[in-house]
């Protein structure tokens, strides 16, 4: 049996890989742009449907909390004033020698964040807006670097102004 090999030539070849490669690259582009990976062609903030339906409920669910009336036949409850008790406060200390302070706010929808750092004389405030979440509120992120707190023992204080009241939580840190 005589077998014959056809060779083709090498511009046909490179012809043919290049073709190839450019097929699945293109292939490639249109898979990430519809998945939504990327973000060429379309927005970043383009939405479908069902993300412009779940925003307008949880719009809705906030507002809903806010107005903070459930009407139940003839009687209207509202959620308990936020008190001191309902604060939760912990500092964190990180590996590049920053402080990390964590807040959990219970039946906090809105308000302000004040935090003072103290040691003597020394002293850091930040401000930060209260962050509305379903399970629990929080502020919305304080961190201090590193060269802002000197060794030492520091008291974290956290007032938090909501519907005119003012509440407080104060931790202590020692910081090496």
């Amino acid at each position: 049996m005589i077998t014959k090999n056809i060779k083709m030539p090498i511009a046909r070849k490179r012809l043919l890989i290049v073709a190839v490669i450019a097929v699945v690259l293109v292939l490639t582009f249109i898979t990430l742009e519809t998945t939504g990976v990327t973000h060429i062609l379309s927005p970043f903030n383009n939405k479908n449907a069902d993300q412009i339906k779940e925003d307008e409920t949880n719009a809705k669910n906030k507002q809903d909390f806010l107005n903070s009336k459930t009407n139940t036949g003839n009687n209207t409850t509202t959620p308990p004033e936020p008190t001191s008790d309902d604060i939760v406060l912990t500092a964190h200390r990180e590996t590049d020698g920053s402080v990390t302070i964590l807040t959990e706010l219970k039946n906090y929808s809105d308000g302000t964040c004040n935090l003072t750092v103290k040691n003597g004389g020394d002293n850091y405030t930040q401000t930060a807006a209260v962050l509305y979440q379903a399970s629990f509120s929080t502020c919305e992120g304080f961190s201090i670097p590193s060269n802002a707190i000197p060794n030492g023992i520091w008291q974290i204080s956290l007032a938090i102004t909501s519907k005119g009241k003012v509440n407080h939580k104060t931790i202590s840190l020692e910081v090496q």
